[in-house]
């Protein structure tokens, strides 16, 4: 037993726990005294590798591992090399990628002007960059022994590290070396000759030479010694004179240039500003950059918009104002069935927004309902629901005023400013979008109860949006129901004039304005509406309204159904002189749309018109399908079937209103019974099959 004592204490001191103890245990019964029979004697030694639990190589991976090494024998190791094969042109176009990574992640996008600004060591170590990402996938992807075939196929030196292999193929191979990247920037872009450069000018370039001030060009040739002579017929700016002096001329011409179009954007001036990570501000300026091709950069806070042209620039300052500046006239609401208010059946799931009017920042997220909840009629969910609204400070929570009909009759008295003027009142179907965070991903991952999801999305500073793009097909399916179709061509237009300051009283004038957004909104716009009749444009017909003011309120409904935008407004018919009509006819010519053949250009959004009523920028151009259905309730609809004709774009709305024009009184705003009415037919156009509601109706009267 002695024997036993003292091998227990050497295995226990090789093993641990209960694997030693076990060893212990196994030592101490093979050691005892007794002595052993002839037959254990004669058993078979137990094998080291089964009492380890190793179990030797499975067939089948062993002649997995046979067929690997035959393939390999096979393999042509040219052609598998020369698949990763790139050039200085492939690594030119990832630029601005990698740019934007190394500026603030993936999600930010860098367009060519950036580029233009950075300077020639930049370019090429960027380019250098991107050569070692290529050189270290190559290294991964083959052994030794395969460069060194590659390389003898090619005659070229063996020996060294994979590296070393790989920048051998690359430099002597490829013809992708440090020498051969400094030198595609190092070629300069201008024709040379022996007295000057020549530099070609494209539209936007001839556009941007007019804005500099008087005597600029003079000044450089003052500066540095040269000539500048520009021949607005070639189109084309000529420098002569000392090379060197030449070269420093056209970078500084280059300069101002993009100086020009490179404005600061005050957000406050637009209303207060949103509290936005730097990771949410980098993602929306990629989205932003992608949808207008205006680029945007943050500087301390400060946001800067660069655009390859003037409206490139306009639609990018717009587009960022409306992400990053909270909106001063529209509220939100939420209706939750009270069926669901104490289930975990709501969430937010990824969406796409088919249509942008104009190109803009777009959220990508939609409410959604757990389809196992069963939809109540409009009427229970009318009278039996839990609002939440959003409050001033972001936050969102249960309304305590009471249902929805209450709330929005609230709503709509407070508008003051509507007090005394036509009022009109509407609503769109469509889809509420929220953006939010890089947290949304794990937010829409489970289901919430609607309290929850609401408290959840507040806390990752949401940005909201509405869809109004409407299948028009079940609205239409019954022709009979149809009380009038219209062609129109819809225009409109918002107030260009910037409030001048003592100390800039021709701030209208200068260059830099011209690339500023002005301080508009929807409650200074005119809408020129113009019928279509034969194909051709009846400018006689033209109708114009200045719409004052407008207040929108976002409607959620927390089922597998459609939500609301309601829209009130006030608007003046205006006077159609002479001098209005002929600004419309020259827009709805330049669109080519007017039936005759003497189209000029295609006008650009933000082009300016000057009307008698002040400076207005074209904002929107359609060409607008108007069918008019009578419901039984006596509310009215139109089905708008749109072609956006500046971006080419098609989509379909449905306009809902409780009047024919959509004209309320006064005394309906003050009754609830009105607007319980309303907004019943309101649920019952979201969550049930339209066609049941409709009659059909003699009215010959157009759309407006």
């Amino acid at each position: 037993m002695l024997r036993a004592t003292v091998t227990y204490c050497r295995r226990a001191g090789v093993g641990t726990g209960a694997y030693a103890a076990g060893v212990a245990r196994y030592s101490a019964n093979t050691k005892s005294t007794v002595p052993l029979s002839d037959s254990s004697q004669t058993k078979k030694p137990r094998e080291r590798i089964k009492y380890m639990a190793i179990k030797p190589t499975s067939p089948a991976l062993t002649r997995m591992a046979a067929k690997i090494k035959e393939s390999e024998v096979g393999m042509d190791i040219a052609k598998e090399v020369d698949s990763f094969k790139f050039t200085t042109e492939d690594l030119i176009r990832a630029l601005p990628m990698h740019r934007a990574q190394l500026l603030g992640g993936v999600d930010m996008t860098v367009s060519s002007a950036d580029l233009m600004l950075s300077s020639k060591d930049d370019m090429v170590g960027m380019l250098y960059d991107l050569r070692t990402k290529r050189v270290e996938s190559i290294v991964s992807a083959f052994n030794g022994a395969q460069l060194k075939q590659y390389l003898r196929q090619h005659q070229l030196k063996e020996g060294g590290t994979k590296k070393e292999m790989v920048n051998r193929i690359l430099n002597d191979v490829w013809g992708i070396s440090l020498k051969a990247l400094e030198a595609r920037f190092a070629m300069p872009k201008e024709d040379a000759d022996q007295d000057g450069l020549t530099l070609p000018l494209s539209d936007d370039t001839m556009a941007l030479l007019r804005t500099l001030e008087d005597g600029s060009l003079r000044q450089l040739e003052e500066e540095f010694g040269v000539k500048i002579m520009v021949d607005s017929q070639k189109r084309e700016a000529r420098v002569t004179g000392v090379m060197h002096h030449v070269r420093g001329a056209l970078s500084t011409l280059r300069e101002r240039l993009t100086a020009n179009t490179t404005v600061q954007v005050e957000l406050a001036k637009y209303g207060v500003p949103r509290v936005l990570s730097e990771k949410h501000t980098g993602r929306i300026a990629g989205v932003i950059n992608r949808a207008t091709g205006g680029a945007l950069s943050n500087k301390n806070g400060e946001y800067f918009v660069r655009g390859d042209s003037p409206f490139a620039a306009l639609d990018a300052q717009r587009a960022l104002v409306g992400a990053m500046v909270e909106p001063k006239n529209q509220a939100l609401f939420v209706v939750a069935p009270e069926g669901i208010s104490d289930l975990a059946a709501c969430t937010v799931a990824p969406a796409a927004n088919p249509f942008s009017q104009p190109p803009t920042f777009v959220p990508d997220m939609a409410f959604h309902t757990s389809p196992g909840v069963d939809t109540p009629t409009p009427i229970s969910l009318l009278a039996r629901h839990v609002l939440l609204e959003r409050m001033a400070d972001g936050s969102i929570s249960r309304c305590s005023r009471g249902g929805l009909v209450q709330t929005l009759q609230g709503w709509a008295a407070k508008q003051r400013c509507l007090v005394g003027q036509s009022v009109y009142l509407s609503a769109k179907l469509g889809t509420v979008m929220v953006d939010m965070d890089s947290t949304h991903k794990r937010l829409a991952t489970q289901f919430y109860t609607p309290d929850d999801l609401m408290t959840a999305i507040a806390q990752r500073a949401p940005l909201f949006g509405f869809s109004s793009n409407t299948s028009p097909l079940k609205w239409l399916r019954e022709p009979a129901a149809r009380e009038s179709t219209t062609k129109q061509v819809v225009l409109r237009f918002c107030r260009l004039d910037l409030p001048l300051s003592s100390e800039q009283p021709q701030a209208n004038n200068s260059a830099k304005s011209s690339y500023i957004l002005p301080v508009s909104s929807a409650d200074n716009t005119l809408v020129a509406r113009v019928d279509v009749k034969a194909g051709k444009v009846d400018f006689g017909s033209a109708q114009v309204d200045h719409i004052c003011d407008t207040r929108t309120a976002n409607v959620v409904i927390l089922q597998p159904a459609q939500d609301l935008q309601v829209c009130i407004s006030s608007r003046q018919s205006v006077n159609v002189t002479a001098d209005l009509s002929k600004a419309l006819e020259n827009v709805v010519r330049k669109l080519g749309i007017s039936g005759h053949t003497n189209q000029h250009t295609v006008p650009h959004r933000h082009e300016v018109v000057e009307t008698h009523l002040g400076r207005f920028g074209l904002e929107a151009a359609e060409v607008v399908d108007v069918s008019r259905v009578q419901s039984s309730s006596g509310t009215a609809v139109r089905v708008h079937q749109t072609w956006d004709v500046i971006d080419d774009l098609r989509f379909s709305q449905v306009e809902l209103m409780p009047a024919a024009e959509g004209r309320v009184s006064p005394a309906f705003m003050t009754s609830e019974e009105e607007w319980e009415k309303y907004l019943l037919f309101l649920f019952k156009a979201a969550l049930e099959q339209p066609s049941s509601g409709l009659s059909t109706t003699d009215g010959t009267s157009g759309a407006r």
